[in-house]
């Protein structure tokens, strides 16, 4: 038998911040994946590639914790 893992309100919310996080990295990577495919390089994909540096360094943080 597998003991039942008790999830604490602290734990949901840490799963929540890092849903949230992920999503975040998932999108701006679909954006800039979008930029690279129409041949865009200008002021957006410097926006995407800051959101995306900016999402992995919270996902690091938050899995150092």
């Amino acid at each position: 038998m597998n003991p039942t893992a008790i999830t604490t309100p602290r734990q949901i919310n840490h799963q929540r911040r890092l849903k949230t996080i992920v999503k975040r990295l998932v999108i701006e990577l679909g954006y800039l994946e979008h930029c690279f495919a129409e041949g865009l390089h200008d002021v957006h994909l410097e926006t995407a590639a800051a959101g995306i540096d900016t999402a992995i360094d919270c996902l690091n943080e938050y899995l150092t914790d």
